[in-house]
């Protein structure tokens, strides 16, 4: 099981390569920073509060337009992870070389949302890729009505997903 550590998008990747064969299990996990808003500041010096729902989309408005680079600078603008600059270009590299290996974003779908209390929520989408689909999952705090992304997470666990959707669902026996 994942910890989930008061983190931010900011990660390093780790190929389970077992052998060549590059669609192997592709984790990118979240290391452990401060909370950072998403959302850029409006040019009053004010933060516009958008649902997580815009973010996710406008990501991958830009994955399925092929600009990697443009999709993660619009994720961390106005965020201390803008700031480490090396941390975000090994995450756009490591990001094309998954979209290289599982094919070109053609959309994307919310297959979970995850709500705890009033000021956590969790979205999971998987990327609609021309070969085999990602799964994303986007972490979100709501604090002083401005949402935070405070983690992210992409890997290809469709097996995971099934299991943890038939574990929700009500069996009928």
């Amino acid at each position: 099981m994942r910890t989930f550590l008061a983190g931010v998008l900011l990660f390093s990747t780790i190929v389970h390569a077992q052998d060549a064969d590059p669609r192997k299990r592709m984790i990118f996990p979240s290391h452990g920073l401060e909370p950072v808003a998403t959302p850029a500041p409006t040019p009053t010096g004010t933060q516009k509060p958008e649902d997580p729902g815009a973010v996710i989309s406008a990501f991958f408005l830009a994955l399925k337009s092929g600009q990697v680079d443009a999709a993660y600078e619009a994720l961390v603008r106005g965020t201390i992870i803008s700031e480490r600059k090396e941390n975000v270009g090994e995450l756009k590299e490591s990001t094309k070389k998954a979209l290289d290996s599982y094919g070109p974003v053609g959309g994307y779908e919310v297959v979970d949302t995850l709500q705890v209390g009033t000021c956590l929520v969790r979205q999971t989408c998987i990327s609609l890729n021309q070969d085999l689909p990602l799964r994303w999952r986007f972490y979100f705090y709501k604090s002083g009505g401005i949402w935070k992304i405070v983690d992210m997470r992409v890997d290809d666990g469709l097996v995971e997903l099934f299991e943890e959707v038939s574990k929700r669902k009500p069996q009928n026996n």
